[in-house]
């Protein structure tokens, strides 16, 4: 399968890409030593674990269901920021690794948003969570440069 633009950006902030581990690869690797799964596409339960035993985390490409609504994110002040995603990718559902979610994306600039998954329950074809906003150039600056995340305000809408 031929990677899109949005995976081979992504998969590019790392210090190096396509780690062999066993019979499969991880798309990148960050400097931390972290392997990271760069996912465009609804992966089954059976997949999601299979690949969680060469993968640390998740990035998952949910630019689509955000820019539809079926991905909302919005501040509430009692609990942080909080998402529904409706029509949300169910094989995730067993991911024990941290996920980070792409909201926006413009590979032309760079500019971006993420949120970092910090809890979530599915039920049926929805997922209800929890989350802290990151800018892409904070996710690049960790992947790259290992320069700690800290939340960014300005992500929600």
């Amino acid at each position: 399968m031929t990677e899109s633009p949005w995976h081979k950006e992504i998969k590019n902030w790392g210090v190096a890409t396509e780690i062999p581990l066993g019979n499969r690869r991880a798309d990148c690797m960050l400097r931390c030593g972290e392997r990271a799964e760069i996912q465009a596409r609804p992966l089954t339960s059976a997949e999601v674990a299979g690949r969680e035993a060469q993968a640390d985390l998740w990035i998952l490409d949910c630019r689509a269901a955000y820019r539809t609504d079926r991905l909302l994110v919005w501040d509430d002040p009692d609990f942080g920021q909080l998402f529904r995603w409706d029509r949300a990718w169910q094989g995730f559902a067993v991911a024990k690794r941290p996920v980070f979610l792409n909201l926006e994306m413009d590979i032309s600039t760079g500019h971006g948003s993420f949120l970092q998954v910090t809890g979530w329950a599915f039920n049926g074809h929805r997922a209800l969570g929890s989350g802290h906003p990151h800018t892409a150039t904070a996710m690049r600056s960790w992947m790259r440069y290992d320069i700690p995340l800290t939340a960014h305000p300005a992500v929600t809408r």
